[in-house]
């Protein structure tokens, strides 16, 4: 029988559950501490990929011509070799902890929906385009469907801007616009690296959070 207790789950972030028994810490405190050890071994990314014109941090990035790497793409590297022999249908037991919770949230359900919590913070909290707009998604948690989430991002917005529709729709077009790029290139650099279709598509579940933003905008204006 598998242990829930919130002392197996000690730092924020999201732990996966393999029904091989294989357990994957997916927290900030391993993204970072992996990442680092990466980033100083130049032989830990092929020459091929780290040369390819899509690994390279995308057009619109303010670092694009000063950064290592694309930030973006760093809490995906560290767990590579361990996510990229699933799936996106495989079934999974997904525990997230927020930060500073003394709660847990377990879903039972499948890799790519699990795998929002990194899309999220790939595209949102490390990426610098998608970083602007963290404040918004204050809130969710990576469990929620991408209409949910949607939901809250919006209402975030709505009342960070006060309820000023026509900056409320300037500001959803351009997000949705940038990331719908920054997801566009993500996928493509994924491509260059993956096997299986896990991490993809769950930047392609979390750019829906998008389009589901768009459609509550509208339902308000209505």
């Amino acid at each position: 029988m598998r242990d829930f207790k919130i002392s197996s789950f000690p730092n924020a972030g999201l732990y996966l559950l393999m029904p091989d028994g294989k357990r994957i810490d997916l927290t900030r405190k391993d993204i970072d501490k992996s990442t680092c050890a990466i980033l100083a071994d130049q032989n830990a990314i092929p020459k091929n990929v780290r040369e390819a014109t899509a690994y390279k941090p995308c057009d619109i990035c303010p670092e694009r011509y000063t950064a290592e790497i694309c930030h973006a793409i760093m809490p995906v590297i560290p767990f590579f070799d361990d996510i990229d022999r699933y799936m996106s249908y495989d079934k999974v037991t997904a525990i997230y902890r927020k930060k500073e919770s003394d709660t847990i949230i377990i879903s039972e359900t499948n890799m790519a929906e699990a795998l929002k919590f990194i899309s999220i913070l790939s595209l949102i909290d490390y990426c610098e385009v998608g970083h602007k707009y963290i404040s918004f998604f204050s809130g969710i948690n990576p469990m929620m469907p991408p209409d949910e989430i949607a939901k809250i991002v919006f209402k975030n917005i709505f009342f960070e801007l006060k309820g000023n529709i026509e900056v409320i729709q300037k500001l959803v077009s351009t997000m949705s616009e940038e990331i719908l790029h920054t997801a566009k290139c993500q996928v493509a650099r994924l491509n260059l690296i993956c096997n299986n279709d896990s991490f993809v598509n769950a930047f392609v579940s979390t750019d829906l959070i998008t389009t589901f933003i768009k459609l509550e905008l509208k339902e308000y204006i209505a």
